[in-house]
C-alpha cells in the first residue's frame, strides 16, 4: 500500500525547526542539482515566474525524488487555481493578494477536501494507492 508523500517543510516547522527553501527559476534538471544539497523544499514561482500547470507535475516529481517539499506560489487567489495546483503535486502553496481574514479562510478551504474544505475529490497522483487519502491529505 502506498503512503502519503512526506512534507518535510511542514514536519520541520511543526517541530519548531528552521527550514531552507530556495527559490529561483526552476527546471526539473536544476532541481536535480539542488537535490543532493539537503534543502527542505523548493519554491516554485508561478506568479512572477514561469511555473504553470504544464510544468508543475514534472517539477514536483523532481522534488519528490530528493525528498524536498515543492511549494508553489500560484498566480492568483482563485480556488480552482489552488485545487489544480495541489492536484498536480504541490505540497505547499503561497497565495498572493490575500487582504482579509475571509480571503485567508477561503484559501485554507480550497486546500482541504470535504467536509473540512471545498476541494474536489479528484484523486491526483499523490493519492494513488493511499488508503484513506482524502482524510490523510486534510491533516
Amino acid at each position: 500500500v502506498a503512503e502519503l508523500r512526506s512534507n518535510k517543510v511542514k514536519e520541520s516547522l511543526s517541530a519548531g525547526k528552521i527550514v531552507t527553501v530556495p527559490m529561483g527559476p526552476m527546471s526539473s534538471e536544476l532541481i536535480e542539482h539542488f537535490g543532493p544539497l539537503g534543502f527542505d523544499g523548493l519554491w516554485l514561482e508561478g506568479e512572477h515566474g514561469p511555473v504553470d500547470f504544464d510544468n508543475i507535475p514534472d517539477l514536483t516529481r523532481a522534488c519528490d525524488l530528493w525528498g524536498m517539499t515543492p511549494i508553489v506560489r500560484v498566480y492568483q487567489n482563485e480556488p480552482a487555481v489552488i485545487y489544480r495546483t495541489m492536484d498536480l503535486g504541490a505540497l505547499g502553496i503561497c497565495v498572493p493578494h490575500i487582504n482579509t481574514k475571509e480571503e485567508a479562510q477561503a484559501v485554507v478551504g480550497a486546500t482541504k477536501f470535504a467536509p473540512i474544505g471545498m476541494r474536489g475529490s479528484f484523486t491526483s497522483r499523490q493519492g494513488i494507492g493511499v488508503d484513506d487519502y482524502l482524510n490523510k491529505a486534510n491533516d
